[in-house]
């Protein structure tokens, strides 16, 4: 053989190796790509977002990002209009999912989770239900409201539990006329809204539709609730403060000077019993169920809270954005078992899921700051929210903390606070669309 044959026969032989070594190549299937996705909680999640983050090290990269409930519904329109942004998944208050449905912004959810965990969520997380029947977000916790009693200083004064308003407020009459510098709480922030005009089924805010609002101030389930609390801000047994101002919390919270409070289930664990903030000793704090209003069958709840997960529609990876939500609402380690920067462990809040609820319930019954077990009451208002209220596509949650609060403090008159706030919700509404009734 020639050598000009020989190294043709040798090319040939070379290039055939080659062939074959692509085709083996090409027939290796490629390596997937570690999932990742961004998260977005405010501080009380940020210690479970950061262990579940660890929990999942080198099977999903998870990004925790710390930011303010309000954050992401201001930003979403930026996102939009630059294509790029977007968590995957953003814990906020429970209006955004209405918020964000209109910008395009959550994602139904249904088909990323298994039917077992809808079932563990039916009871807690009807809020995150649309019209269509699906889900668009997970509820982490139920807010409801319940009474919190100091049953020491009910005992040194001779007080017993009031079962109705009426009694509730006669106990603020003397308290005011026998024992002047106690408190019964604080209005401000969602205090009067959540506390008094949600359980009276005042009409403050009240969809009827997805397009059409109820906002009635003058209505006599509203009416009735600012007229019991008057007296008592006249006679400062009720601050118009919120209950984590520096100046409620020093006359009254940390001076153990709160004899009851209506607030929501979260308040023993987040502002009654830690050091920096009431302070309250142990021993002396439970919940009872909410006082009952005149004429009613019903001693409703109203919701301070109860935030929700949302994921958006641009994530590559819902079922693993979900998947952080279901790990925070049901799983054990973050529930009960998570360490708080403050030493303390687990969730501050009713867990809406059932399997979560469970862990949950353990951990409070078996807590000896409590002068009795305070779950018994919580699960009992939790079955009482009252319904009328529904998520809207305005930030109501912003207009009570901002436009009611700020009237409330300066004119000290609970009707006319509620009456610009009621102007000023009514103007977003029609801004947005809705149709608005207001007797």
């Amino acid at each position: 053989m020639g050598d000009t044959l020989k190294k043709k026969y040798s090319l040939i032989a070379v290039a055939g190796a080659l062939a074959v070594a692509g085709a083996t190549l090409t027939a290796m299937p490629a390596q997937a790509a570690t999932p990742s996705i961004t998260i977005w909680v405010d501080a009380p999640r940020l210690p479970g977002a950061k262990l579940y983050a660890k929990i999942m090290k080198g099977k999903v990269d998870v990004k925790v990002e710390l930011h303010a409930q309000g954050d992401l519904v201001q930003k979403v329109a930026l996102f939009n209009r630059v294509k790029k942004g977007w968590p995957d998944v953003v814990f906020g208050p429970p209006n955004d999912v209405s918020v964000l449905k209109d910008a395009n912004n959550a994602l139904a959810l249904d088909k990323y989770a298994p039917a077992s965990f809808w079932k563990d969520m039916e009871g807690g997380n009807q809020w995150c239900k649309g019209s269509d029947g699906m889900y668009y977000c997970v509820k982490n916790d139920l807010a409801q409201t319940v009474l919190w009693v100091n049953t020491k200083l009910m005992k040194d004064f001779g007080y017993t539990v009031p079962k109705t308003m009426t009694d509730f407020a006669k106990i603020g009459a003397d308290i005011a006329a026998n024992h002047p510098g106690y408190s019964l709480g604080a209005l401000g922030a969602q205090g009067m809204y959540a506390n008094y005009l949600w359980p009276s089924q005042c009409p403050a805010n009240q969809a009827t539709s997805s397009t059409a609002v109820r906002i009635a101030p003058t209505d006599s389930k509203c009416t009735r609730a600012t007229a019991l609390v008057q007296p008592m801000i006249d006679s400062g047994v009720l601050s118009t403060s919120a209950p984590w101002d520096a100046d409620f919390v020093k006359d009254y919270g940390q001076a153990n000077k709160v004899v009851m409070v209506i607030g929501p289930s979260w308040f023993g664990e987040f502002v009654i019993k830690p050091a920096a903030s009431w302070a309250v000793p142990a021993g002396q704090i439970t919940a009872v169920e909410m006082p009952m209003w005149p004429g009613e069958k019903v001693n409703y709840s109203g919701e301070w809270g109860g935030g929700i997960y949302t994921v958006s529609p641009h994530s590559k990876y819902p079922k693993e954005a979900l998947a952080f939500a279901i790990f925070m609402v049901s799983d054990k380690r973050n529930v009960t078992d998570v360490v708080n920067p403050d030493g303390s462990k687990g969730a501050p809040t009713f867990p809406a899921s059932a399997k979560g609820n469970a862990f949950w319930k353990a951990k409070i019954s078996a807590d000896k700051w409590y002068s009795a077990n305070p779950y018994p009451a919580m699960l009992a208002q939790s079955t009482k929210i009252f319904s009328g209220e529904k998520p809207v596509s305005y930030d109501t949650n912003g207009a009570m903390e901002g436009t009611y609060s700020n009237e409330l403090k300066k004119t000290k008159n609970a009707q006319s606070a509620l009456v610009a706030f009621s102007t000023y919700v009514t103007n977003l509404a029609k801004q947005l669309g809705y149709k608005v009734k207001t007797n």
